[in-house]
């Protein structure tokens, strides 16, 4: 399966862009509600282009999202590889010209499965 990204409008205050990013392949990463029934707050590092599309990004995995139940779609996004509890993932065909440390929340749905990762 294949990542899908939006972008969000830039935040003067912070400097920075706000993205989704959807891991399963029916989610529209723009809709405002998403399904989401749990989020684990996590620290994301992530690099981003001149232009400010996200070329890539990793984290680690909460203990609650490391079930193979968690990371169904995950696993099967074809960008993402993982080590553990640390999660990698590469946007095809960017490269990252900046590199940041954000704040993000992973979301889950009501079966425990990783849906998304929003970074603000």
């Amino acid at each position: 399966m294949s990542l899908r990204i939006a972008r969000g409008v830039y935040n003067p205050e912070k400097d920075r862009f706000h993205y989704y990013v959807s891991f399963k392949p029916t989610l529209d990463p723009t809709v405002e509600e998403r399904g989401a029934e749990q989020r684990h707050p996590i620290d994301v590092a992530l690099s981003v282009t001149e232009t400010g599309e996200l070329a890539d990004l990793a984290f680690s995995l909460p203990q609650p999202c490391r079930s193979r139940r968690s990371l169904e779609y995950l696993s099967k996004t074809q960008s993402a590889s993982m080590v553990e509890e640390r999660v990698f993932i590469t946007v095809p065909d960017l490269s990252g010209d900046s590199v940041l440390q954000g704040k993000g929340n992973l979301e889950l749905d009501g079966f425990g499965r990783i849906i998304g990762l929003e970074i603000s």
